[in-house]
């Protein structure tokens, strides 16, 4: 169960509508339909936003507002000081209208309408599609952009980066996998092997994208397949015999494989719970003992991990067992692997071009606030020191009661980490009564 004030993305018991669920199977109770569904409130969300006056739009009746009392004080002025040298009050007061209405620019709306449909040409030239016209002068007059993390800043797609092994580190380059390092008879090439082997995701033709299951699975395929040990070559070589299924409570998951001596045992799961069952660990000698202190150390290792951002999964194992053994009992530590999701490779060129022509970049994520800071800093977010605001920070923002103080601790924050929807709105919002003109 999950905790009824918990945010939207800790939320874990919860399955909401448009989910895609990639394997298991499970029963639920249905809390809410239609519009009372999440998706349901995120589309009356953007129903009931109000409808922003563009840039432009607000200049021209400031122009027009000016305009008209300009030509009515010309006209007045005209009509009296015609009537004072001794005119024809008839005559004058047509010629004041006369002004009144050759003082109306009549070619103004046409000139606006065709500078900004040469923008629009423009824009399309660049690959760049608007449907209304004031978005060209409104895109050009933005000081803010308000930016979502997943599949916008990065590639939507999770990737190993890092394997932290008894004696190193291992940072995975995805151009030079296969010659950089050792995937033999190596804690590497074990951490390979049953990160590819506890799994069950299919690979297929990764030039086609034809790949379905979990997308962290999927990494571990990539990455073994990239090392030089494909998927299928493995499959061959340990067979699979049995498979015990992800365990909710235990938070691991193992797979029983077939080797000449007797059986394979591969497990992957939440490092803490794979740290605590684990009675050795593998080095380049070979496997040795663990005790509580090296236990510590591996969990500190983890959490350090985490907080760059990493996602982890612990791999173990144990050879040379029979098949019907406890999965999760006597096992031997590899190490933990460690995926992010990248930042797209053109990212922080375009921020900087945006911080270049005076525009403040901000991201928006419901991620976490360790994740989302680590990626910020890589897209090249903020001008130095990040500042990161969690949702739970915000909770009772409101844009039109909030304080001097706590407006401009939010106006002055690079990345908002942990939030909803409907914050994002509110946040939207409260950048657009401050004076600015948001893109999102």
């Amino acid at each position: 169960p999950t905790a009824a004030e918990a945010v939207l993305g800790d939320r874990v018991s919860m399955a909401f509508k448009g989910t895609a669920i990639t394997q298991g199977t499970g029963e639920g109770i249905v809390t809410a339909t239609g519009m009372e569904t999440e998706l349901g409130q995120i589309s009356d969300l953007a129903q009931s936003a109000e409808g922003e006056v563009a840039p432009l739009e607000r200049r021209l009746d400031r122009l027009g507002h000016r305009l008209v009392w300009l030509t009515l004080a010309l006209a007045v002025m005209t009509i009296g000081v015609g009537v004072l040298r001794g005119h024809d009050v008839a005559i004058m007061i047509q010629t004041g209208v006369a002004l009144a209405v050759a003082a109306v620019p009549e070619g103004l709306p046409v000139v606006a309408t065709l500078s900004l449909a040469r923008g629009m040409w423009r824009m399309s030239r660049r690959n760049a599609l608007i449907t209304r016209l004031s978005s060209v002068e409104t895109l050009g007059a933005t000081t803010i952009i308000l930016t979502d993390k997943t599949g916008t800043l990065t590639e939507n797609r999770m990737t190993v980066v890092r394997y932290l092994l008894a004696d190193r580190d291992v940072e995975v380059d995805r151009d030079e996998a296969a010659d950089q390092h050792d995937a033999g008879d190596t804690p590497l090439g074990w951490a390979l092997r049953i990160g590819a082997l506890c799994n069950n995701a299919e690979l297929g033709d990764r030039s086609d994208g034809d790949q379905s299951g979990d997308p962290m699975e999927i990494a571990l395929l990539s990455v073994a397949d990239e090392m030089g040990l494909a998927p299928r070559g493995l499959q061959d070589e340990f067979p699979e015999v049995q498979e015990h299924a992800f365990d909710p409570d235990r938070k691991m998951m193992a797979t029983v494989h077939k080797i000449e001596s007797g059986h394979l045992v591969a497990v992957k799961g939440a490092p803490e719970a794979v740290i605590e069952v684990c009675a050795r660990i593998l080095g380049p000698e070979g496997a040795t003992d663990i005790d509580d202190d090296l236990r510590q150390d591996w969990n500190e290792r983890n959490a350090e991990a985490a907080q760059n951002g990493l996602r982890l999964l612990a791999l173990a194992m144990k050879r040379n067992v029979t098949q019907d053994t406890d999965p999760y009992d006597d096992l031997t530590l590899i190490g933990l692997v460690g995926l992010l999701d990248p930042v797209r490779e053109d990212v922080p060129d375009a921020i900087e071009a945006c911080h270049a022509a005076g525009l403040r970049v901000v991201m928006l994520t419901g991620d976490h606030a360790a994740t989302a800071e680590a990626i910020a800093r890589e897209a090249g977010l903020g001008d130095g020191a990040l500042t990161v605001i969690k949702s739970g920070d915000i909770a009772g923002l409101d844009a039109d009661s909030a304080s001097d103080k706590d407006r401009e601790r939010v106006l002055s924050a690079d990345v908002f980490a942990r939030v909803a929807p409907d914050t994002k709105l509110k946040l939207v919002s409260l950048f657009q009564k401050a004076g600015h003109v948001v893109a999102m």
